[in-house]
């Protein structure tokens, strides 16, 4: 019986010994570290998968909008001769939005989509933004999807594709850099690299959607570009006049074209100047309602201590609650009267954009 004990448990032993080798041996070999993969040189192709931007944005987005954007030429004479190119955004069944100034300098207006050339007339033109519709006879290319300014962020991502120096479906991409005032709708200011005939082409948000129309650009100043918002185009109707009854706006690429570089420098400074202000004036309104806080704050443990006739401690709050007050108030002249300067500086420039607007606008 001894001896059969004995053996059992040498061969557990040997079991339990063997089993543990087996152990240590198996994470001994999780240990080891991965066969290294051989990196590439500098300078060659690592692979052929393209990079999650060129897929799902630039691609995707060319792929759905490119199809809607066609080029506007204007022609003259027997030879056609052209005056004017520019882009443009099919809106709807035979329908094309592009800017103003693209098409008020002559009568013949020729819409090209993918090598062919349709005949065009102006069906709607707005009194007031460098926008206008065209009716294009013949015309199959679809519509564009739009989306309302309300949409927009700063800093998304934007694509502008147009017809750049006669380049046609050329796409370029960006972020929104700014949403600007400009009247009763908004402008979008963007540093998606814009050229001569692009104007009138489409500036599209990430799912390919037409956010604006790519206008104008600053003269002075690298990539700031503007687009009138996707807004305006339902607008178009109620807002439009006849063309030729509309005062034309003067493309203008150098200061010089202007003849007035100061009122060009003048703007500038004063939008600084109101977006400044616009800064103060926010900082100062938050203080005020910090102050409206603490004072609530100490208001309701004063009127704690007057309810439980603590009036020591009601006497001893007192004077801080007073300074805070009087802080606030002081603060609260300070920003009106920074309000009232505010107001002058935005009527300034408003004046000067007039004078601007008389002499011609910036491409």
């Amino acid at each position: 019986m001894i001896t059969l004990i004995a053996i059992i448990t040498a061969v557990f032993v040997r079991d339990v010994f063997r089993d543990r080798k087996a152990l240590e041996q198996a994470r001994a070999g999780a240990r080891q570290e991965p066969e290294s993969v051989p990196v590439p040189p500098l300078g060659s192709i690592a692979g052929t998968m393209a990079s999650p931007e060129s897929v799902n944005g630039s691609e995707a987005v060319f792929r759905k909008a490119s199809p809607s954007v066609v080029t506007v030429k204007i022609v003259s004479g027997d030879d056609q001769r052209m005056l004017v190119q520019g882009s443009g955004v099919v809106i709807g069944p035979g329908t094309v939005v592009t800017n103003r100034h693209v098409v008020e300098s002559g009568s013949e207006i020729r819409v090209i989509d993918r090598g062919t050339v349709y005949p065009a007339s102006v069906l709607y033109a707005d009194r007031e933004y460098d926008l206008c519709a065209l009716w294009v006879t013949g015309l199959t290319a679809p519509p564009a999807d739009m989306a309302s300014s309300q949409t927009i962020r700063v800093g998304q991502r934007v694509y502008a594709i147009g017809s750049p120096r006669g380049l046609e479906l050329s796409i370029s991409d960006g972020l929104v850099s700014a949403i600007r005032s400009y009247g009763s709708f908004p402008v979008i200011q963007t540093n998606a690299p814009i050229s001569k005939g692009s104007s009138g082409g489409g500036l599209f948000d990430a799912d390919g959607r037409l956010v604006g129309v790519t206008t104008f650009t600053a003269i002075e100043g690298q990539n700031i570009n503007f687009a009138l918002v996707a807004d305006l185009i339902p607008q178009l109707p109620a807002r439009t006049a006849d063309i030729r009854a509309l005062k034309p706006i003067v493309p203008v690429q150098r200061p010089e074209e202007i003849g007035n570089k100061a009122l060009l420098n003048g703007l500038q400074e004063s939008r600084q100047a109101i977006a400044a202000s616009e800064a103060e004036l926010t900082a100062m309104g938050e203080e005020i309602n910090r102050y409206a806080f603490t004072l609530n704050e100490l208001k309701l443990s004063m009127d704690g201590f007057l309810s439980s006739r603590n009036t020591k401690a009601y006497n001893d709050m007192l004077p801080r609650y007073n300074d805070l007050a009087a802080a606030r108030n002081g603060l609260a002249d300070r920003y009106n009267r920074k309000r009232q300067a505010h107001e002058v500086l935005v009527e300034d420039h408003n004046r000067l954009a007039e004078q601007y607007r008389n002499q011609g606008r910036p491409r």
